[in-house]
């Protein structure tokens, strides 16, 4: 059995007594696991132990081989003072939740990325306001880490950025898969924020609508079978 930190991003039941977790760890990237939930009173706290984003430390008979492993114990390892309970952050935590899991799914052991997100997200949850543009931030950051960072080869003002070959560009690609210019100058706006000056970029909400549409067709384009989110319609008719 070896310890490890895990973020939490999905839960589904299996059976009454068992539910399969998703997790992000530190030592082991994405796994999944089944785990039983006890009968009676207890299964309640059990399962609260499992909520989304939550960041629990494991004990887990690792095999690679296996589709779900094998956990033994589980404790919360880092407890949140906000963010189940804020509604914003609350919601801007379900589309994480959904989000990463997509994003993540077969990611390997990467502890500077699981460094960044368990950051990231002590971030939100001690952020006093001013976090309506943070998941924008995460997602536009976390793409150093996989490897699909944006690149800003020949910016220019009135240039399209090329989505598949992730530069700016003066003619417009045949493929088609470009953002228009007046798009494309929010990509070297977020690349050169961090979370603490986010509340400077002055976004409307149709504005931040769009540029969250950018942004998960730029992943769909890069992470193979990242597919649909259907987080997303969910936040959209909180935050409409």
């Amino acid at each position: 059995m070896q310890a490890t930190k895990g973020i939490v991003l999905r839960t589904i039941r299996y059976s009454d007594s068992r539910i399969i977790v998703s997790l992000f760890t530190e030592h082991y990237g994405m796994l999944s696991a089944a785990v039983r939930l006890p009968r009676g009173g207890r299964s309640g706290g059990r399962s609260a132990l499992w909520q989304t984003l939550n960041v629990v430390e494991v004990s887990v008979d690792y095999r690679p081989s296996n589709d779900l492993q094998k956990i033994s114990e589980v404790s919360i390892s880092t407890p949140w003072i906000e963010l189940p309970y804020h509604p914003v952050k609350a919601s801007i935590s379900m589309f994480l939740g959904d989000f990463l899991y997509h994003s993540l799914r077969g990611e390997g052991e990467n502890r500077p990325l699981f460094s960044f997100l368990y950051n990231s997200l002590r971030w939100l949850d001690e952020a006093d306001g001013g976090v309506a543009n943070f998941h924008l931030l995460l997602m536009i950051r976390m793409t150093r880490f996989l490897g699909i960072w944006p690149g800003m080869d020949g910016y220019g003002r009135n240039m399209v950025y090329d989505m598949k070959a992730a530069c700016f560009s003066a003619v417009l690609p045949e493929h088609g898969q470009y953002l228009e210019a007046g798009d494309a100058m929010w990509i070297p706006l977020l690349l050169k924020m961090d979370y603490s000056q986010m509340h400077r970029l002055r976004m409307t909400r149709n504005e931040r609508w769009h540029m969250l549409d950018v942004l998960l067709r730029y992943y769909r384009l890069h992470v193979p079978s990242f597919g649909e989110l259907q987080s997303v319609e969910i936040l959209r008719e909180l935050f409409s």
